[in-house]
């Protein structure tokens, strides 16, 4: 048995075979050591456009990767604020700022549920977020959890990105 890197570079097990015709990079599930599940990748710039675009949608699922380049995503535009403000010291970029960060509370909350939905958790644990530091550490478990392999009761794994 050798070992590949999954789209997060944390090395798993892999059984020598080529991943299926997809491309797309493979795990062994713990639960099932001969199951092998295709994880999808996504790109920064379609990850962040994703979130904006299914921004209403809470009842399906988004995979690590998703979840984690869309957190990028928006860490980069609140650094181009920053540098905006550091530079212009204009309270028309602050007011820009406040009213996209209004507009993210509900892309952000989704694909946070959608990321729960995905490591088979409720949609109601967001909430443990509200819990100083416990809940923030909670939460980051949850986040950093591998797919639930194969269907869940939230629907099946995510297949293919755009």
């Amino acid at each position: 048995m050798s070992y590949e890197n999954d789209n997060l570079g944390q090395t798993q097990p892999s059984d020598d075979k080529p991943a299926a015709s997809s491309g797309l990079p493979k795990f062994q599930a713990s639960a099932d050591a001969n199951r092998t599940v295709e994880v999808p990748s996504i790109a920064l710039v379609a990850a962040y456009l994703r979130m904006w675009r299914l921004f209403t949608n809470f009842r399906i699922r988004s995979t690590r990767g998703e979840y984690w380049k869309a957190y990028l995503g928006n860490a980069v535009v609140g650094i181009i604020f920053l540098i905006a403000l550091i530079l212009l010291h204009n309270l028309v970029v602050i007011a820009i700022y406040f009213l996209y960060s209004l507009a993210l509370i509900t892309p952000s909350l989704a694909i946070t549920i959608r990321r729960l939905h995905d490591t088979d958790h409720s949609g109601g644990w967001v909430f443990i977020g509200l819990v100083p530091l416990v809940g923030a550490i909670v939460l980051l478990v949850f986040m950093v959890q591998r797919s639930t392999p194969g269907n869940n009761r939230y629907g099946p794994p995510v297949t293919s990105l755009p």
